[in-house]
């Protein structure tokens, strides 16, 4: 097995990797102006297959994960940026790591741009990186020199051992920011 037929099969499993399930949601946040009550916004977000229930936001609110609503029932688009942010981390990171992190800023309609410029930058950065472990690990996997199949095994190896240990470092990194140390 080639480096070439290595970087061919997985091309398919790097574009379903960095596809955004929801790519769509940003930009829907972005366009919307209005504020809405959160009913509203539990429709919004079921329309972009993402489950929010009344419960779930009251509980962000009451937890400081959000800013309370505008007016004790209206919720902005600043809430509705912050929801999909939590969408994207809640399996990855607990909601007291996500309520840390939002602790740094309090709600503004000016961070909306900066937010939504750093998320693009964070998965882009993310694409760069990974085609780079993919490309190392395929090189890695063939200088080996194994029977194809051997390869194939050794190649999804490390590509997993690079993913570990890089997000092993992004934990740390990130428990040390948020003042919790390493774990």
């Amino acid at each position: 097995m080639t480096m070439a037929d290595l970087n061919r099969e997985t091309g398919e499993m790097l574009a379903k990797c960095l596809e955004a399930p929801r790519q769509n949601l940003l930009r829907d946040v972005m366009s919307y102006n209005d504020s809405m009550t959160i009913s509203q916004v539990v429709k919004f977000f079921e329309r972009q297959g993402v489950v929010f229930t009344k419960p779930m936001i009251q509980h962000y609110v009451r937890v400081g994960l959000l800013p309370p609503p505008e007016e004790k029932r209206r919720y902005t688009r600043f809430h509705l940026l912050l929801l999909a942010v939590v969408e994207r981390l809640k399996g990855n990171y607990s909601l007291d790591d996500i309520a840390a992190v939002f602790s740094g800023f309090a709600p503004s309609e000016a961070l909306i741009g900066p937010l939504q410029d750093l998320m693009e930058f964070s998965a882009a950065a993310w694409r760069e990186t990974l085609d780079a472990l993919v490309n190392k690990a395929a090189e890695t996997a063939v200088e080996i020199g194994l029977e194809e199949q051997e390869t194939r095994r050794a190649f999804e190896s490390l590509v997993l051992l690079g993913l570990m240990t890089q997000s092993a470092a992004a934990k740390r990194t990130a428990g040390t920011l948020a003042g919790g140390g390493t774990e």
